[in-house]
């Protein structure tokens, strides 16, 4: 309730900032500016039979029917507002609604800046506060949405599910000349206990929807946590976000950039969470993993994109022999190749993933699958984005069968978005 009631004196709050300056930005001082823009997304899905994760399937769509072919419109939106105090410091808030969503409107970042001026050739970036660890390569739009695709990728629909940063991140670069960019980052964190719980008991999926800071994750009802069951005490929902057992968790990372020759980037994470503890209805799950990425710059207006996570999510490690009640190691890997030429662009991405069992409680957490996504987005003005995608999922997971479903599972969606953009800066 505490963090409710902080979210809703934000929002009026910020309403009521952006309200002063759309009357009169004459009267802002000159050391401060605000930008408040944001988008609203109208949404129209086709789906294959099958039952998404969100109602309680083992699907690893967005959208399903578990009665055929489904036909789906939602809107959407998000806000972001950036107010700055001169150059070196700065704020960035973004709230979003969907329908899918538990409360209406939502908080995905919210955190204070401060950087160096970037003619410095040692320059240093901090930020505090509540947002998304720097993974990914492919969502660097407004609202952390991508401008290739309207899906994310398995590892960046996890990243946007499950990862927030609720604390402080320092990086210091260094650029010997115009055209390199070396650089190391690293963070300190907690409220992200639970992290893991989706990987492990649901599996990777691919959407766009990211969990806020107040919302819940549906969970499958799998063996392990149903009614009287070895784990029953965990919630039929997740909770991302809590601080359990009192631990730091941390990140580190670091990146080699060439004008020429693209971007390099590698991260190491470790919530270093207290697997033994529960909470809130919430396990604290021990996560940690490496994430490698490259990124190439435009060549001849195409962009080539890959990037490979690999790690491990445990509850309540035994001791030696036996392992973890849930031990589950998880794995996956894209690459995409982009096409942009005026008002149009081109985009197609392969994956693949997976996830192996560890222990040897009544649960299956295996699971391996591939993904093709190909989209087309055309701009007819600045600030419209008409994106046409189609978005096709082969899976195996052994546990879709005590649920009622076959272990193999076919899905394809059929999207089209059109995102109107709106505001300043």
């Amino acid at each position: 309730m505490q963090r409710r009631a902080v979210v809703s004196l934000l929002i009026m709050g910020l309403l009521a900032a952006s309200r002063a300056q759309a009357a009169d930005d004459s009267a802002l001082p000159s050391w401060f500016d605000l930008d408040v823009k944001g988008l609203v997304d109208a949404r129209f899905a086709v789906t294959s039979q099958t039952k998404s994760w969100e109602e309680g399937g083992l699907g690893k769509v967005r959208w399903g029917s578990d009665t055929g072919t489904g036909v789906i419109a939602r809107p959407e939106g998000a806000l972001v507002i950036q107010p700055r105090f001169g150059f070196d410091w700065s704020g960035f808030i973004q709230l979003s609604t969907g329908s899918q969503q538990r409360p209406a409107v939502d908080l995905q970042e919210a955190y204070i800046a401060y950087r160096t001026p970037p003619a410095a050739q040692l320059a240093v970036k901090a930020r505090a506060g509540i947002f998304f660890p720097p993974i990914s390569m492919e969502n660097d739009g407004l609202a952390w949405t991508s401008p290739y695709t309207i899906t994310s990728s398995a590892i960046n629909t996890w990243v946007g599910e499950e990862l927030r940063t609720i604390g402080g991140e320092a990086s210091l670069s260094w650029r010997p000349d115009e055209t390199v960019d070396i650089g190391v980052t690293g963070a300190l964190f907690k409220f992200n206990d639970p992290a893991g719980t989706l990987l492990a008991w649901r599996g990777w999926t691919l959407s766009d929807r990211e969990v806020g800071l107040f919302d819940r994750a549906p969970l499958p009802r799998v063996r392990i946590i149903r009614p009287g069951a070895t784990l029953d005490e965990q919630a039929l929902s997740e909770e991302p976000y809590h601080e359990i057992d009192e631990r730091f968790g941390y990140y580190a990372a670091t990146h080699l950039a060439h004008d020429d020759y693209g971007r390099l980037q590698a991260l190491r994470y470790d919530n270093r969470a207290d697997d033994r503890d529960l909470e809130y209805e919430q396990w604290a799950w021990r996560t940690r993993f490496w994430s490698v990425g490259y990124a190439s710059p435009e060549w001849l207006s195409v962009t080539f994109i890959a990037q490979y996570m690999t790690g491990t999510t445990t509850v309540i490690t035994l001791p030696p022999p036996r392992t973890a009640i849930v031990y589950t190691d998880f794995w996956s890997a894209y690459a995409l190749v982009s096409k942009d030429w005026g008002r149009h662009r081109l985009s197609l991405r392969l994956e693949q993933f997976g996830t192996d069992d560890g222990d040897t409680f009544p649960d299956n957490n295996n699971e391996h699958g591939t993904g093709i996504t190909a989209a087309y987005v055309f701009r007819p003005t600045e600030r419209q984005r008409l994106t046409l995608e189609v978005l096709h999922v082969d899976s195996h997971r052994p546990e879709r069968v005590f649920l009622g479903f076959p272990a193999k599972a076919h899905e394809t969606v059929l999207q089209a978005s059109y995102r109107f953009f709106f505001g300043t800066g």
